[in-house]
C-alpha cells in the first residue's frame, strides 16, 4: 500500500487558536516498515516461508508552514520529502527512491469563531488544498539482479515512489469536544482525491523496462492513479505532575479505496486499509511543541480492486506494517503586532519592584469597592467550559477560593499553578477552588491552557469583562478572594508578588485551623486587565493543529 500521509497534529491536544498574523512551522517525520502480507483480512504466512516476502521501508519527512490570515482562515503549504527502499526477500538487489514529494497548498476555515465562548468547548475546521504532481513517480535504479550479474534498469514499485503522478485535491477536517476534567476528544482526517484513471506507462513492480507486458481487461498493465484517506479519533489528557506534557490515545485508520471519487477505477492497485491503536505524547513549552506517537496496527485488510473484479480473480496481497512511527516539532512565530505585545508583557514581568500604583495589595479594597473584607461575596451564575450552569453554592466548602484571571495574563500564569498546588494540598481538608475567566474572547484558549499547565481547578466562563470588573472591583489580575462557608470574604489579594502564595496558604491554614505558614516577600508588578478593545496576543498552547500533509 502507498504511504504518503504524514504526522497529524492531533485535534485539540495540540494547543490553542492562532491569532491573525501568526505563523507556525512544523517538521514531521514518519517511518513505516511494511513486510507482513495480507489477502483480504487473512495474513499470508507462506510469503515469508517461500522467500517471496516484500520488504518496504518508507520515510516521509515534511515541512508545513501555516499563516493565520484571519481568526477563522489559515493558509498552509506542505513540502514533503520521501526516501524509501523496497526488495523482495529472495532478490539480490534492493531498490531505492528519494526526492521531493507532491507539494500541497491550501486553506482551512473554523466553523465557529475562535472568539466565541463555545469555541473553548468545541469547534470544527474544514480545509481544501491543491495537490501538485511535483514528485517523481518514475524513478529508476540501474542495478545487478544477481551477484556479479549484468546491470539493468529497474523501476521501484509505485508504493515507494516520491510522487503519485497526478493532480489532486486534499479535503481535510478536524473537530474537538471538551469532555471536562481537562479531557479533550478529537477527530481529524483527510481524503486525497486524484484525477483517477491510470498511468500511460506499463507496470513493472520491480521488473525491467524491456518491453510492455500483455494487456489485460482491467488495464493492470498500467499502474492506477488512486485516492487515499486517513481518519483518526481519539482523546487527550494532561500528564500528572509534568507541566506542558499531554497524553494522547487514538484509533487511526488509513488506506486506499477500490473506487476513486472521480475518474476511472481501472489499472493495477492494491486497495485496502489498516487500523492502528496509537498512543502518543505532546509536550508544549512557550512557542515550541514536540509530538511523538507509535501506532500498533491491529487490523489489516487487502480488499479487491475493480480490475480484479473484472478479471474474476481473488484479491491479491499487500504488505502492511506492524507499527507506524511518527514525530513532529512545531514552532509558533507570532505576527509583528502580537510579538510586540509579547515583548511588552515580557519586559514588564522582569521589573524588580513596582511603585505604589502597581504594588500587590491584600485584604483591604479601594474606596468605593463593591466587595470588602468581611463582606458577603456576591453570588454568581456562570458556565463551565462544557456549558453546564454553576453558581457559587456549587463550590461552597469550609473555605472557598475564587480567582479572576485570563489565560494570557503573565502573572496569572505564575500564581495560578501555585494556587493549584495549594488546592491539591487542602482539597481533602475542606478547601474548594474555582477560577473565573474575565476576558470572554480568551475562553477558547482555556482548555489548551489548562492541559499545557496541568491545571485541574474548575474554570467558569460566561461573564462579561465589564460586569465582572464592576461587581468584584477587579482592576488587575490575578484577583483572588478567600471565602468562609457562609460566603463571607476572609481575605482578598490583587496582583502577584513572590511569596503571595505563602500568605494565601497561611490564611487558608488559619481558616482550616491548621498550623500557619511563613510570611510573604518581595513584589512584582500587577498584570493590568486590558481594555475591552485590546486583543491579547501573548502565546498560548494551541487547542487544535491538525492538518493533513500528504
Amino acid at each position: 500500500m502507498i504511504s504518503r500521509s504524514g504526522l497529524e497534529s492531533n485535534g485539540a491536544e495540540g494547543g490553542g487558536y492562532l491569532q491573525p498574523g501568526d505563523w507556525t512551522s512544523t517538521v514531521g517525520v514518519r517511518h513505516v516498515y511494511s513486510h507482513v502480507h495480507f489477502s483480504g483480512p487473512t495474513e499470508n504466512f507462506s510469503r515469508a516461508q517461500l522467500g517471496t516476502e516484500v520488504q518496504s521501508k518508507t520515510n516521509l519527512d515534511d515541512l508545513t508552514v501555516t499563516y493565520q490570515l484571519t481568526r477563522r482562515i489559515s493558509l498552509t503549504g506542505t513540502l514533503p520529502f520521501v526516501y524509501a527502499s523496497r526488495r523482495q526477500q529472495a532478490q539480490y538487489a534492493t531498490l531505492h527512491t528519494s526526492g521531493i514529494g507532491d507539494i500541497s497548498l491550501g486553506a482551512q476555515y473554523w466553523l465557529r469563531s475562535p472568539r466565541s465562548e463555545k469555541a473553548g468547548t468545541n469547534n470544527a475546521q474544514v480545509g481544501l488544498s491543491l495537490l501538485f504532481p511535483s514528485g517523481n513517480d518514475r524513478q529508476n535504479n540501474v542495478v545487478a539482479t544477481t551477484y556479479g550479474g549484468p546491470t539493468s534498469t529497474q523501476y521501484p514499485d509505485y508504493s515507494v515512489q516520491p510522487g503519485a503522478g497526478s493532480w489532486g485535491a486534499i479535503m481535510s477536517w478536524q473537530a474537538f469536544q471538551n469532555l471536562g476534567n481537562n479531557t479533550i476528544a478529537f477527530v481529524d482526517g483527510n481524503y486525497v482525491m486524484t484525477q483517477g484513471g491510470h498511468h500511460s506507462f506499463w507496470t513493472s513492480h520491480g521488473g525491467t523496462s524491456n518491453g510492455p507486458p500483455s494487456p489485460t481487461p482491467g488495464m493492470t498493465q498500467f499502474d492506477a492513479i488512486q485516492d487515499q484517506y486517513m481518519v483518526e479519533v481519539g482523546a487527550s489528557h494532561p500528564a500528572p505532575r509534568i507541566q506542558g506534557l499531554g497524553l494522547t490515545l487514538s484509533i487511526r485508520a488509513e488506506g486506499v479505496p477500490a473506487h476513486n471519487l472521480i475518474g476511472s477505477d481501472l489499472g493495477f492497485r492494491r486497495p485496502g486499509f489498516g487500523i492502528a491503536l496509537t498512543p502518543g505524547i505532546i509536550y508544549t513549552r512557550g512557542h515550541h511543541m514536540l509530538q511523538f506517537s507509535v501506532g500498533k496496527v491491529m487490523v489489516r485488510d487487502r480488499t479487491k480492486s475493480v480490475a480484479e473484479e473484472i478479471n474474476g480473480v481473488h484479491e491479491g496481497d499487500a504488505a502492511f506494517a506492524n507499527y507506524v512511527w511518527m514525530a513532529g516539532y512545531t514552532l509558533r512565530m507570532p505576527g509583528k503586532k502580537n510579538a510586540v505585545e509579547e515583548l511588552k508583557q515580557s519586559n514588564s514581568s522582569r521589573l524588580p519592584r513596582a511603585d505604589a500604583s502597581h504594588a500587590s495589595s491584600a485584604g483591604a479594597l479601594p474606596e468605593g469597592s463593591s466587595q470588602t473584607a468581611a463582606d458577603t461575596f456576591k453570588p454568581f451564575s456562570l458556565k463551565t467550559l462544557d456549558g453546564k450552569k454553576k453558581t457559587l453554592k456549587d463550590f461552597s466548602n469550609k473555605v472557598t477560593l475564587v480567582s479572576f484571571f485570563f489565560p494570557r495574563c503573565p502573572y496569572c500564569n505564575v500564581e495560578l499553578p501555585q494556587i493549584q498546588k495549594i488546592y491539591d494540598k487542602y482539597k481533602d481538608r475542606g478547601l474548594s477552588a474555582v477560577w473565573v475567566n474575565i476576558l470572554p474572547e480568551e475562553a477558547g484558549l482555556i482548555a489548551g491552557w489548562q492541559m499545557a499547565k496541568n491545571l485541574t481547578v474548575p474554570v467558569l466562563i460566561g461573564g462579561t469583562q465589564e460586569s465582572l470588573q464592576r461587581d468584584y472591583h477587579i482592576n488587575s489580575t490575578p484577583s483572588t478572594y478567600l471565602l468562609d462557608e457562609n460566603g463571607r470574604v476572609l481575605f482578598r489579594e490583587d496582583g502577584y508578588k513572590p511569596g503571595d502564595e505563602k500568605t494565601l496558604e497561611a490564611k487558608i491554614e488559619a481558616a482550616l485551623n491548621v498550623v500557619p505558614a511563613g510570611p510573604a516577600s518581595a513584589s512584582l508588578p500587577l498584570c493590568p486587565v486590558p481594555p475591552e478593545d485590546l486583543q491579547p496576543s501573548a502565546p498560548a498552547p494551541r487547542i487544535v493543529d491538525a492538518r493533513p500533509r500528504e
